[in-house]
């Protein structure tokens, strides 16, 4: 009985350990990310081990692995659970490839086309935190800052906008980032496939503009240099502000002082 029993048992043992494993990776494949804030038009996901696209809602959960797209007429916009904001253009699609909040928040996500809106909190200014968009051509990574990224299909290029602090951008090829550059408040690179980043220059409000409509939802679109968005800075250095960089870029505003009270009316003087 014992030789039966010493037969069985290393077989009733893979069979548990691959149930444990299996057990994990599908909790791991189920684990929530964060949620959609706000969508306009027909957004839809392709959750991990799905055959086919479901619509997205607001309050919708977002979870490791999906890929999001928007259509042509749409647009995206979700919280992460550790407070970052992401803002999907129409036709665009991304997918979540990472997302560790303790002990260092680590995300990592793929922008397969269009363009995104990163607002990232000041989580990922500690140290051994990290929070990258990966391109077919490049990776732009960040630290408590903002940007935008755009990917075309059609030239196989990468464009990267900095609005706030400063972004860093690597060709995808370079995987040491020796020739990485940085970005601050409105200046831009484009990456091509292979290739080293081009010089960082201020982006024309032409093609800064487009970019700008195409992440604003609602009345935040189309309002000109007084919309609430992130908004191309008006001098080198300013900084870029938005309704969800707050944890970002929050001002710190003072009360005014009150005014003096006026000084008192003068004494008449009485006659001897």
């Amino acid at each position: 009985m014992r030789t039966e029993i010493g037969r069985r048992w290393p077989g009733s043992l893979l069979v548990a350990v691959w149930l444990v494993a299996a057990g994990v990776s599908m909790a791991r494949s189920q684990e929530r990310v964060g949620a959609v804030a706000a969508v306009e038009g027909q957004a839809e996901v392709l959750h991990p081990g799905a055959s086919a696209s479901v619509p997205l809602a607001q309050g919708d959960p977002i979870l490791l692995g999906d890929q999001l797209r928007t259509r042509p007429d749409a647009k995206l916009r979700v919280t992460l659970r550790e407070g970052s904001v992401l803002t999907l253009a129409p036709d665009s699609q991304l997918m979540v490839t990472e997302q560790v909040v303790a002990p260092a928040s680590v995300s990592r996500f793929q922008l397969l086309l269009g363009t995104i809106k990163a607002a990232v909190t000041e989580r990922y200014s500690e140290p051994n935190a990290r929070f990258e968009v990966e391109t077919p051509t490049a990776i732009a990574g960040v630290r408590g800052t903002s940007f935008l990224a755009s990917y075309d299909t059609a030239t196989d290029e990468t464009l990267v906008v900095g609005l706030i602090d400063v972004t860093r951008v690597r060709s995808l090829a370079d995987t040491r980032g020796a020739a990485a550059v940085d970005l601050g408040p409105g200046i831009g690179t484009r990456v091509r496939r292979g290739s080293r980043p081009l010089a960082p220059a201020p982006v024309p409000e032409s093609q800064l503009r487009p970019l700008q409509d195409a992440t604003e939802l609602g009345q935040q679109a189309g309002r000109g240099a007084n919309r609430l968005d992130a908004r191309r800075p008006v001098r080198p250095g300013e900084r870029a502000t938005s309704a969800e960089e707050k944890a970002v870029d929050q001002p710190l505003l003072s009360p005014q002082s009150p005014k003096p009270p006026p000084p008192p009316p003068p004494v008449p003087r009485v006659g001897r």
